[in-house]
């Protein structure tokens, strides 16, 4: 399987709460980001290393490099894309992927960001186990 396809017009919060940070490098709605140790949001990645897989949420707008972007942490997110329900999703491998968790792969690191509870919606439970796959 492959990161979902993300629809960043349709990416909205449903409920819950909502941080916002300077984004480090160019940054579309939808995407997983993390925070680096300078305290700027960064695109996700499970094939990178432990800290770039550490998901702290999903970006809710488009933010280019140094200005401020907004992103979810907690509640139900529409991720404008399309979800099997029931399945939980995780990092995925592309900068700011998201990928059903049976894409995780040897030496990729496992952090769940959620379970899909509609075709649409996320239930967010980011869970960062900082191990990798063997």
């Amino acid at each position: 399987m492959v990161d979902l396809v993300v629809t960043a017009a349709s990416v909205d919060r449903v409920s819950g709460s909502q941080r916002t940070g300077e984004a480090g490098v160019a940054i579309t709605a939808g995407d997983c980001v993390y925070v680096d140790t300078a305290g700027l949001v960064q695109l996700c990645e499970k094939d990178q290393t432990i800290v770039e897989a550490a998901a702290v949420g999903f970006a809710l707008a488009d933010a280019a490099a140094g200005q401020p972007v907004t992103y979810q942490i907690s509640g139900v997110v529409n991720l404008g894309a399309t979800l099997t329900v029931g399945e939980v999703y995780v990092v995925g491998a592309a900068p700011g992927g998201i990928a059903p968790v049976a894409d995780i792969a040897t030496t990729n690191f496992g952090t769940v960001l959620g379970i899909a509870i509609s075709a649409s919606q996320l239930q967010i439970g980011i869970n960062q186990s900082g191990v990798a796959a063997a």
